[in-house]
């Protein structure tokens, strides 16, 4: 593994819808710095059913067929987040998104933000999965979130939570001709 990756083979490494659509699709060099450092980290991504669907309604379904060809990401289900503790997780996730967005309502929060807290903790309450977790998301105001979530139900040693920009620069030097 790369001693600057924030990401683990050891770890149950969740992946965010936004994650796919800001790298974009094969050929983009977003793409290939992505899927670069997650093929060197030697992780395989788990991405949730119900994040594969926005994934082809985001247009970027390509990328994820060519991660699930090359292995370094598969679809999974998801665990049903039933834990007392994951559910918390997601409604505390929830309320730090509102208070972010000025023009939300905790009530108008997006539910999947909030539930890879809930998912999260799911995956470290099913012992027979995970001891740590790690989620990716593109999305900077969910990341502080659930990092909010997290922290407030002590799992900070075992749940890291990151952004693409984490992993890859922010830096955009691809080109859309319109």
């Amino acid at each position: 593994m790369d001693e600057s990756s924030p990401l683990s083979p050891e770890h149950v490494t969740l992946v965010d819808t936004n994650v796919f659509i800001s790298a974009g699709n094969p050929g983009t060099s977003k793409h290939r710095r992505f899927r670069q450092v997650v093929r060197r980290a030697s992780v395989t991504l788990f991405v949730p059913s119900r994040v594969e669907e926005e994934i082809e309604q985001g247009g970027v379904r390509p990328a994820l067929e060519r991660a699930q060809d090359e292995g370094w990401a598969k679809t999974v289900d998801a665990p049903t987040v039933s834990h007392s503790k994951a559910t918390t997780a997601q409604d505390i996730a929830r309320r730090a998104i509102a208070s972010k967005s000025t023009d939300k309502d905790e009530h108008d929060v997006e539910k999947a933000d909030p539930v890879f807290a809930g998912l999260a903790v799911e995956y470290l309450l099913d012992k027979k999965t995970a001891d740590t977790v790690t989620v990716i998301t593109a999305d900077r105001i969910a990341c502080e979130a659930i990092e909010t979530a997290i922290s407030s139900l002590g799992y900070t040693g075992q749940v890291s939570i990151i952004t693409l920009w984490d992993l890859i620069d922010a830096e955009d030097d691809d080109f859309t001709l319109i």
